[in-house]
């Protein structure tokens, strides 16, 4: 892995994570030119977020379920033939007879590469819940605690207390009380009996992934050895504080209890990251029961435009083992493409991927049944909270805008829910729900914004000598 300052690649990887990694490492042992394009200095995603080199930390990541993902990343960094050009965000692709163009913007300004491939793997994010409060400082995503603890040793403000639906929860919550960071509570919005009625349905698939399922046993068994409660049937009613969080709220609105804390990590789900591919214009999906947009494509990863490809949460949210195979897919597909292999040689290599993706898309079916964040979504846009953060508009006045239209776009326009900094990432998802309860119509046939240059925030005046496409 070098730095590089050349403007025109065989292949442009969008993503430093595992599918990233993946796909380099394939078409880099096939003998392509290929470079990996990352918001961060360093490789390795968010599941591996990586301090600067200047601030080694200890017992990084050391837990048995990362060490494939830490030995690909060993194996990226050695790896001389892949560009790393890291510190850029990807804000625009175009695509033309000559091949696709890329629009980066980091600390140097504008710069365009291409290529005649690209793959986007994007990765996801955390969803945003807009509880009441949720728009307080110390209200994050239980993802971006995780990162602060990963990449600079940091604990968001203590005690600290996680509410959401999904088992990655426990995960951090016992990385954090490992560390010395004390823990409040770990409050689940559904209940035992639902959660087991999930684990029923999938029985099959528990069995055979027992190593996995024991992974969030033992963090539940760490945490109470630590005397931290974890609770089921919990579900966040609000979020209090005048200047910053000071507590959380659980339980019916009749029966609420307060749980003291100084910073709270919501862990409802996540959403795939579809900017880049929207603004190209590729073909998206709406992505259940968590929602947002993932982005479709062949079984070789291939997308809806020729020569553009994608791998990893961009197709939807379902862990790092499927990215990890759906990079090295996509790899073996693009090197086929650009003649470098041949595709018998590509299918039989394929092949292995392909069946332990086969298994992991079993796993990920199970857990998205058991953190399925809809009624705790639905429960949140029944309430007058901050739907738009950016642009302070209210579940109230989305509503009463929906009487009149329930094209999001329309809706956009008239409140201007999501035209603030994020573009919608924070709302659109919340905003489509409510659309779509208010036409009747199910969630997969809902259309979302626009999407348009640039993908990303960028700096007016790094547009001013370039013409917008």
């Amino acid at each position: 892995m070098t730095d590089n300052a050349e403007t025109s690649y065989d292949v442009l990887i969008v993503g430093g994570g595992p599918a990233g990694q993946a796909a380099a490492l394939e078409l880099a042992a096939a003998g392509a030119r290929c470079a990996v394009i990352d918001e961060q200095a360093r490789p390795g995603g968010q599941i591996l977020r990586q301090p600067p080199v200047s601030f080694p930390a200890q017992n990084w990541v050391d837990e048995n379920s990362y060490r494939p993902l830490r030995q690909q990343l060993r194996v990226f960094e050695n790896q001389a033939a892949i560009a790393w050009l890291g510190r850029r965000s990807v804000i625009g692709l175009q695509s033309g007879p000559q091949g696709h163009m890329l629009t980066t913007s980091g600390a140097d300004g504008l710069q365009e590469l291409s290529a005649a491939h690209v793959l986007i793997a994007a990765g996801c994010y955390d969803m945003p819940y807009p509880a009441p409060g949720w728009t307080l400082p110390g209200a994050m995503g239980a993802g971006a605690m995780q990162t602060l603890l990963k990449a600079q040793g940091i604990v968001a403000g203590e005690p600290i207390v996680f509410a959401g639906t999904h088992p990655l929860m426990l995960l951090i919550a016992a990385q954090i009380s490992r560390s010395g960071g004390k823990v409040a509570e770990v409050a689940f919005d559904r209940s035992f009996a639902t959660i087991g009625k999930s684990m029923i349905r999938h029985c099959a698939t528990a069995l055979r992934n027992g190593s996995l399922l024991s992974e969030a046993g033992k963090a539940m068994m760490e945490l109470r050895r630590a005397g931290v409660p974890v609770r089921f049937g919990r579900p966040l009613q609000e979020i209090t504080g005048a200047d910053r969080v000071t507590g959380a709220v659980f339980g019916e609105a009749d029966h609420p209890g307060t749980t003291p804390c100084g910073s709270i990590g919501l862990c409802y789900g996540f959403l795939p990251q579809s900017d880049l591919p929207r603004q190209a214009g590729l073909a998206v999906r709406w992505s259940s029961p968590s929602g947002g947009w993932a982005t479709c494509h062949d079984q070789w990863m291939q997308s809806s435009v020729e020569g553009l490809w994608v791998a990893g949460e961009t197709t939807g949210v379902a862990g790092a083992p499927i990215a990890r195979d759906e990079g090295r897919i996509a790899g073996l597909g693009i090197a086929a493409a650009l003649g470098l292999i041949t595709s018998r040689d590509a299918t039989r290599r394929a092949a292995p991927f392909r069946q332990s993706r086969k298994a992991a898309m079993r796993f990920a079916a199970m857990l998205d049944d058991i953190a399925d964040p809809t009624q705790a979504l639905d429960r949140v846009a029944a309430n007058n909270t901050t739907i738009c953060r950016c642009e302070k508009v209210s579940a109230s006045a989305v509503r009463e805008t929906l009487g009149s239209t329930t094209d999001v776009n329309a809706v956009k326009r008239i409140t201007r829910c999501g035209m603030g900094l994020c573009q919608g990432r924070n709302c659109e998802h919340m905003l489509i729900r409510m659309s779509a309860a208010a036409e009747g119509r199910p969630l997969e046939t809902m259309k979302g914004f626009t999407g348009r240059f640039p993908a990303r925030p960028v700096s007016i005046a790094d547009l001013l000598d370039k013409p917008l496409p």
